[in-house]
């Protein structure tokens, strides 16, 4: 996967378009990150977050950090339920 490619991540046009549109809200700290519940400060990175169970699924913006936190823990699961699969 190209690092700088959103389309090779599996980001479409679906994800742009939405992203697009909360971006003016997110901008103005009008928005709460849907995982935390806190306001997302103007300025501050932020991700369209999906559904942590299917990800075809979006759930709203959220902080990078909620976003980021989560996959890693998701995928620290994911290589215990692997290891103890075995």
């Amino acid at each position: 996967m190209s690092k700088g490619k959103t389309w090779a991540k599996g980001y479409d046009t679906t994800h742009k378009r939405l992203r697009k549109q909360w971006a003016p809200h997110v901008a103005a700290g009008e928005v709460r990150c849907w995982r935390c519940r806190e306001f997302i400060a103007p300025g501050e990175p932020w991700d369209l977050g999906h559904d942590d169970h299917d990800r075809t699924l979006y759930r709203g913006p959220e902080h990078g950090q909620c976003n980021r936190s989560t996959a890693a823990r998701n995928g620290a699961d994911q290589r215990r339920m692997t290891i103890r699969e075995w």
